[in-house]
């Protein structure tokens, strides 16, 4: 089933990143902004999760779907980054790219425009261990 929420069509498509350095405040205060007429998607590294490891809020999941890495609660890393996709795109148009990483995900767009994939990658500035 399709839930894509109907809005105009628009020509352009636009990426919210920021890392939250796992601040709820910075977390309210980016939904209060993230306007889901305005963005497509939000990269967000080192975002706030709540004590079982899920970002939430109260009307976080009426605009945008939450995707987490795929080895997301699976290891003994914290999830390091998060996607939000807004879900008037629809679900047939994206898919989740598994890549066992709690700093690195990505997701393949498919349009008029042909093929795109986005990558949204946490790298500790005191390590390069992500890129290994």
């Amino acid at each position: 089933m399709d839930n894509t929420i109907n809005a105009p069509i628009r020509d352009d498509f636009k990426i919210w990143q920021q890392n939250l350095r796992k601040s709820p405040n910075a977390w309210e205060h980016m939904l209060k902004n993230l306007d889901p007429e305005k963005y497509d998607l939000a990269c967000i590294q080192e975002p706030y999760l709540n004590p079982v490891n899920l970002a939430n809020a109260s009307n976080l999941r009426s605009y945008w779907d939450v995707i987490y890495p795929s080895n997301h609660n699976s290891g003994a890393h914290r999830t390091q980054v998060i996607m939000l996709v807004n879900k008037r795109l629809s679900k047939n148009n994206w898919h989740i790219i598994p890549i066992k990483s709690p700093n690195v995900m990505a997701i393949e767009l498919t349009g008029q425009f042909g093929k795109v994939r986005i990558y949204n990658i946490y790298n500790p500035c005191d390590s390069d261990h992500t890129l290994h």
